[in-house]
């Protein structure tokens, strides 16, 4: 074992010196294992965070997602109701544990000024259930998570440093729920550990105490379980599965819907289909690995034939062949270790960036996402592993054969065989079919993130800000004309505001980017066949000037007015994909529709227009059936804010004093841009385009790199016989036709064998494509041109540089 140690320390210093001696050499081998290390170690660190790492609560592979779900709309998870997790919680027979949580919203006040704050309302298993103890304090118990019961609230660690200042007395001071202008009592602090999902949440409340949860069928809850010892996952999915059809048996309600059991991890990480970019983001910095290793190892097997003489003169001298492969893949770990070191720097010094680039991402650990031990553990073993990986033909190519034959082969100036060229040949292909895949990828990518970035929404986004403010308080607004005057006050209020072009409010933001069904609603004369038939639409709350300011065309009818108030029947404005949803060619208008929520309180509404179809589910969406109502004949407790305006922080302040002056106490959120929020919703997008962009550009660089070196390399090698062919008066077009030949039908072969790779891959990341097929051809085989004539332009300028040269001196040279 001494001996053994002995000998790979010599090797290593064997190696160090070799290194010395090649600068060129190692310069090149360095810089591209540092490339593809780096890349792999920067993505892995966001991989291992959000993928890999359990969840940081108790026995977290038994945590999962309970959620409902809709086979006939296409959706496989949605928010749950109150009575059907009631219902589940009541058959339950698959989990130790559920717990129920919804957003629900706080304020507080620093003299005129109130702030919005966003919190969780969760069931009193909820901490229990992930096995989080307080760091200041108590949890809140079952006793207080009832109807009517305490109003008590533990708050998060940041909320407890950023309202309280981290005092230790915040125990028994009060926070205010906007929902009913209650005052929530602190009871503890949650350890600075702990985060669920984001860090938004402030605090948190017992569920039953949430007025919103009054609402029995309004789905707006996620439930989470843990599964009980010795329970699957499977047979939890099939214990739900029964749940349903007891449910759909004995409640119409409940018939058409199913139950999806997810583990929580997996839940989470494929929001916004981040797990799946990720995974591709993935598999592309690993080719960009193969793709360098294939290049190092081009570079090994030339550095090889030049070596030749010395691995033949040890063998001659007593080595034996596994001594000197050993030797040959020390040197090859040596630099692999080296290129790992540089690969880790490169990632310390662009991850900041990368991390700037990417989405939100849904964690579970305050500061998830760096580069820590972990990564350059990964670091130190992939370029361990791909240090063997592209040391290990070289090596055994150098090492084969007999010495004797070796050495008469030396003596005559040989510089590599026919099997040489035949493994770099490969080599090349490979990298080549490799870096067709990323660059159409990223082609498939970029159009899609293009296409998303001018996909037209239907409405005018220009200039327009939103603020959220938040919530008229069942105290001092009890009925719809408490609402209306409130709204009335606040429209004008701000549209009076100096710099405000126009403004108008709505329940949810034209762009929320969700998949689900929609909500229930009845048609007037019009009976259902099955329960479960029961169409939906986008329910929307809107100020009448909504379509005015949005710049979306009434195309029949009428919009609304400031006379359809309180104190006139309930009317309604629907789009034009729920009108040929209902009323394929005949006229909608005076037909009337009741839709199922609290808002509605069961009142039908008469239609009074029709508007154009406007994706208000955001970019990359298509225009579903939609009502809208007005907020002065709806109880609607809660608005998105948006204002036309030039923004200036003197305008701004201006706006929040305005919603102030309202109402005391009125929370509000600083307002944002549209047109910045648009951009945000394809952040998953624009980031997988633009990382897998680099990874191609790279991916093309080094393919290139690759190619002009084998090639050079393969001229120079053949330089006795282009100077014998040109001495016997070849043609140079005759002599590049020939250099060239070989290399062109491995380009050739590789780009085509990479076409048929990246038609298979790109179906895989189809969620992450819009308005582009997998298989457009255009985006195909726009990346094989591209790499074929790059390829060409990096094989012809050694061959043209060959043909070049004096016959004389390539022979005198030989």
């Amino acid at each position: 074992m001494v001996r053994w140690l002995d000998d790979i320390v010599q090797d290593s210093r064997f190696g160090v010196r070799l290194l010395r001696r090649s600068p060129g050499f190692a310069t090149v081998a360095l810089i591209t294992l540092a490339l593809g290390i780096g890349a792999n170690t920067a993505i892995f660190s966001i991989v291992n965070a959000i993928l890999v790492q359990p969840l940081p609560f108790r026995d977290p592979s038994r945590l999962v997602a309970v959620l409902d779900a809709k086979p006939s709309s296409g959706v496989d998870w949605l928010f749950v109701s109150p009575n059907r997790y009631e219902e589940w919680l009541r058959r339950n027979t698959a989990f130790e544990q559920m717990a129920a949580a919804q957003n629900c919203y706080f304020r507080t006040e620093s003299g005129t000024d109130a702030k919005l704050l966003q919190g969780g309302c969760v069931s009193a298993s909820f901490f229990p259930m992930l096995g989080v103890r307080p760091l200041l304090g108590r949890l809140f118990t079952a006793e207080e998570d009832i109807p009517g019961g305490p109003t008590v609230a533990v708050l998060s660690y940041a909320g407890w440093q950023q309202q309280f200042g981290g005092r230790r007395d915040v125990i028994g001071q009060t926070i205010r729920r906007t929902a009913n202008d209650a005052a929530f009592t602190v009871i503890g602090v949650l350890p600075q550990d702990f985060k669920f999902a984001t860090d938004d949440f402030l605090l948190w409340a017992p569920l039953n105490t949430d007025p919103n949860y009054r609402v029995r069928d309004d789905h707006g809850l996620l439930v989470f379980a843990r599964l009980r010892d010795g329970v699957t996952l499977e047979q939890a999915q099939g214990a739900m599965n029964s749940v349903a059809e007891q449910l759909a048996a004995e409640l119409p309600a409940s018939r058409g819907w199913a139950i999806t059991v997810k583990p929580l991890q997996r839940f989470y990480s494929s929001v916004r289909s981040i797990r799946l970019a990720l995974l591709v983001l993935l598999g592309a910095v690993a080719f960009l690995l193969a793709i360098g290793c294939a290049n190092v190892s081009n570079l090994l097997l030339a550095r090889g034939t030049v070596r030749a003489n010395e691995t033949v003169v040890r063998l001659a001298l007593g080595a034996t062949r596994l001594r000197v492969i050993r030797q040959l893949i020390v040197e090859s770990m040596l630099l692999g270790l080296l290129g790992g070191v540089a690969g880790f720097l490169l990632a310390q010094l662009t991850f900041d960036s990368l991390v700037a680039l990417a989405p939100a991402i849904p964690s579970f650990r305050p500061r998830a996402i760096g580069l820590n031990y972990q990564t350059f553990g990964f670091a130190m073993v992939i370029s361990t592993i791909t240090s063997v990986v592209f040391g290990i033909v070289p090596a055994f190519r150098a090492s084969r054969g007999e010495p004797n034959v070796r050495l008469h082969e030396a003596g005559r100036g040989g510089r590599g065989s026919r099997g040489d060229r035949m493994v770099r040949g490969l080599l090349v292909g490979g990298e080549l079919a490799v870096t067709v895949v990323l660059l159409a990828a990223a082609g498939l990518l970029f159009t899609s993130l293009r296409n998303l970035q001018t996909d037209r929404l239907g409405f005018d986004t220009t200039g327009l800000v939103w603020a959220v403010v938040a919530s008229l308080d069942e105290t001092h607004y009890r009925s719809e004309a408490d609402s209306s005057v409130f709204y009335r006050q606040l429209f004008e209020r701000v549209r009076s505001t100096a710099g405000v072009e126009a403004v108008t409010g709505a329940t949810d933001l034209p762009l929320r980017r969700f998949q689900g069904p929609g909500s229930p609603y009845d048609v007037r004369d019009r009976a259902l066949a099955r329960p479960d038939q029961q169409p939906t639409a986008d329910l929307f709350v809107i100020e009448p000037t909504y379509f005015q300011t949005l710049g979306i065309a009434v195309v029949q009818g009428r919009g609304f007015t400031e006379s359809d108030d309180e104190r006139h029947p309930p009317v309604a404005v629907i789009n034009q994909a729920l009108a040929r949803r209902l009323w394929p060619g005949e006229d909608p208008i005076g037909r009337e529709v009741r839709p199922l929520d609290a808002i509605a309180g069961g009142r039908w509404y008469r239609i009074v227009g029709v508007v154009a179809d406007t994706k208000e589910r955001g970019v990359g969406t298509e225009p579903q059936p939609t009502i809208y109502r007005s907020y002065y004949q709806s109880l609607a407790r809660f608005t998105y804010l948006l204002v036309r305006v030039h923004p200036s922080p003197s305008t701004m302040a201006a706006l929040k004093s305005a919603v102030a002056s309202v109402s005391r106490g009125l929370p509000v959120n600083d307002f944002r841009s549209l047109d910045d929020a648009i951009a945000e919703s394809v952040s998953t997008q624009r980031f997988s385009a633009l990382l897998m962009s680099v990874f191609a550009a790279l991916a093309l660089i080094l393919a290139c790199v690759g190619v002009y070196g084998v090639t050079a390399y393969s001229v120079a090698e053949r330089t006795r016989e282009v100077g014998i062919r040109m001495a016997l008066g070849a043609a140079p077009r005759d002599i590049q036709r020939l250099l060239l030949g070989e290399h062109l039908a491995v380009a050739i072969a590789g780009q085509v064998v990479g076409l048929l790779a990246a038609f298979a891959l790109a179906r895989y990341f189809r969620a992450l494509l819009y308005g582009v097929a997998p298989s457009d051809p255009l985006g195909l085989a726009a990346p094989a041109v591209l790499l074929f004539v790059v390829t060409v332009v990096a094989a012809v300028v050694p061959a043209w540089r060959a043909i070049r040269t004096n016959p004389l001196v390539a022979l005198r040279g030989e």
